[in-house]
């Protein structure tokens, strides 16, 4: 960026250090977006039956359609938390919305972090005013900092694109490194754009974007309590607005999917533990559900991503793996493919010394594997890493 370059037009930024995880520490824990005007809003939120207080009220928000604000913080998920945590994350944005004289309806609530335990409401509320003060339109990445909790970085994404009212420009900031899975990957994000998109097509855009991003990685099959991704748009009185052409609408169709998934790679390269990313690929599927469900079982085994930390070209174990998904189809037909090497066609183990070529594939950290049925026309891809050791040691001590 530019310097002096706004990172884009109509929103402002703000974190600090509440001591949400342990008292005194100074690092970035809560944060603050707002937006100039009245934006228009769309939103996704987890599809995991336990959902966190946030998540509650922002479902109810987002159907007004028009947002001036975003209250994150990590530390503490504010799941299962019963009425106090639905009554502390309404407190908050309350006293946010009166520190900058807004309706406290149009800020949305987002958390990650420990699941079970209260906010620390008192250190929050006296975090309010500093984060209020900081409010600044530079400071997005200290936003994505006070995001993060396993997370080792930040992970940020910005876009151009251009309707036929002008340029536009997209920032879009996420978290999520565990827990993640499609039907919501694990995560939180936020994305902007100066654009004024009207609610409908905002999330007729984001439904689609999500399915071939944050729906199609997984680091472990776990989905969150706290799954939340929104997309504020126009966020300044001065916002161009997308124009009703199917150009300008494909225009920001295919920059907000870019903008997606670009954040949803980051969050697979940042796997908890992960030394690899893999691209499951499943062509020849009866239908793109079928297609969804080898490719999920595959990238979620244990015995595959493990087979992938240790660099092994285990043909077996993701033959098996697409054989429990579910899916009718005919193993004596199938085709396997580890990057460009092929390992089985038409159900049968290639001939010849196919092992060292494969291996030398995994040695990268990031390789293909390609599974075709051979039953259909559909296919579907998903994003995984590798089981590591660091992964069972990140989470078996994640509370201490």
């Amino acid at each position: 960026m530019k310097q002096g370059e706004q990172p884009i037009q109509g929103f402002k930024f703000s974190a600090v250090a509440a001591g949400i995880k342990k008292p005194g520490t100074a690092k970035l824990d809560i944060g603050l977006i707002v937006s100039e005007a009245p934006a228009t809003i769309a939103g996704l939120t987890t599809t995991n039956l336990v959902f966190a207080a946030p998540v509650s009220i922002t479902r109810e928000r987002v159907t007004k359609g028009i947002c001036r604000g975003v209250l994150v913080n990590s530390g503490n998920a504010n799941a299962y938390t019963g009425e106090r945590g639905i009554r502390d994350a309404l407190d908050l944005t309350r006293e946010v919305a009166e520190a900058l004289v807004i309706d406290a309806d149009l800020i949305i609530p987002m958390s990650t972090g420990v699941i079970g335990k209260p906010l620390p409401v008192d250190r929050m509320r006296a975090a309010i005013p500093g984060l209020v003060r900081g409010l600044d339109p530079y400071q997005h990445m200290d936003v994505a900092h006070a995001m993060m909790t396993t997370d080792t970085r930040p992970k940020t994404v910005r876009l151009e694109g251009v309707a036929s009212a002008g340029h536009f420009k997209i920032l879009g900031m996420c978290k999520g490194s565990g827990m993640i899975a499609p039907n919501m990957a694990t995560m939180l994000a936020v994305i902007l754009t100066d654009i004024k998109v009207e609610p409908s097509f905002l999330r007729e855009c984001l439904i689609d974007a999500n399915e071939a991003s944050f729906n199609s990685v997984t680091v472990d099959g776990d989905t969150s309590t706290n799954d939340t991704v929104i997309v504020l748009s126009g966020g300044s009185p001065a916002s161009i607005e997308l124009g009703p052409t199917s150009s300008d609408r494909e225009a920001f169709r295919s920059v907000l999917s870019r903008a997606c998934s670009d954040l949803a790679r980051q969050i697979v390269l940042d796997g908890e533990g992960a030394t690899k990313v893999v691209e499951v690929r499943v062509s020849g599927a009866p239908d793109s559900d079928a297609a969804f469900r080898v490719a999920r079982t595959i990238a979620e085994s244990p015995l595959v991503k493990t087979a992938f930390h240790g660099e092994d070209p285990n043909w077996g174990r993701i033959i098996c793996a697409a054989g429990r998904a579910g899916v009718t189809f005919d193993p004596e037909r199938i085709d396997l493919y580890i990057g460009d090497v092929p390992i089985v066609k038409n159900g049968l183990l290639v001939a010849g010394d196919w092992e060292p070529s494969a291996h030398k594939v995994m040695l990268s950290k990031e390789f293909t594997v390609v599974v075709d049925l051979k039953s259909g026309s559909a296919e579907a891809r998903i994003f995984t890493t590798d089981l590591s050791e660091e992964y069972v040691i990140i989470n078996a001590d994640y509370r201490s």
